[in-house]
């Protein structure tokens, strides 16, 4: 009786570890699903938010023509140039990965602001453009919302504020293109207040600073215009 109690226990005992075991197994199991659901969850995230960031870049790279066309003289080469900068700049960012830039409101900020700019309400465009450099100062749309205010300012007749603008791009970003267009405005600014010799040492100093062979050409064409005495 002794010994069929003992073995009684032995199985006993026998089942009960066996049924730990597959016990912790199965939650071992169960967790490492969840573990890989919610991993599975963080990355749709993160793709709809890459989607969402490509969607934004890809409407504007649909846009920046219009942006540019209001902006500058019809069939002008200094529009063509100033286009095709925007182009790469948009291009490059398409290319770049998610997690290099995030998304915020200073990209919703310059969109209404070029909106506004296209429907030449100046004044209320660079108010959009004023945001992005006060509230993010990081925003990759910094160098942009610069020229746009001081075509702005140039397009109302505001010489001085665009002047002011344009300086400052040069203290900020000398080695940017638009840094270089925006300096032909402050030529041209110089030909309409009749400083012939300051207008063409303006296009003489874009020659000369970047490397850029279509601005470049571009200043020397606007050079050659200046009659000085």
């Amino acid at each position: 009786m002794k010994v069929s109690n003992s073995l009684f226990l032995i199985v006993c005992l026998s089942i009960t570890v066996g049924l730990l075991v597959a016990y912790n197994e199965f939650t071992d199991h169960f967790n490492q699903g969840k573990e890989y659901r919610l991993q599975v969850r963080q990355l749709q995230n993160s793709l709809e938010k890459a989607e969402l960031k490509n969607a934004l870049l890809h409407n504007q790279l649909m846009d920046f023509k219009q942006s540019v066309a209001v902006a500058l003289p019809p069939n002008s080469v200094l529009r063509n140039q100033v286009a095709s900068y925007e182009f790469m700049n948009l291009a490059g960012s398409l290319r770049a990965p998610a997690s290099e830039a995030q998304l915020d409101l200073s990209g919703m900020l310059f969109e209404k602001g070029k909106k506004l700019f296209r429907e030449q309400k100046y004044e209320k465009a660079n108010r959009e453009f004023h945001k992005i450099l006060e509230e993010y100062p990081l925003s990759r749309y910094k160098v942009e919302s610069h020229f746009f205010m001081a075509e702005a300012f140039f397009l109302q007749k505001d010489y001085k504020s665009s002047l002011d603008l344009i300086e400052q791009m040069v203290q900020q970003f000398p080695d940017n293109d638009l840094t270089g267009y925006a300096l032909l405005r402050m030529g041209q600014i110089s030909e309409l207040n009749n400083r012939l010799e300051e207008a063409s040492e303006v296009y003489k100093t874009v020659q000369k600073s970047f490397k850029n062979q279509q601005l470049r050409a571009q200043a020397q064409k606007l050079n050659e215009s200046v009659q000085v005495e």
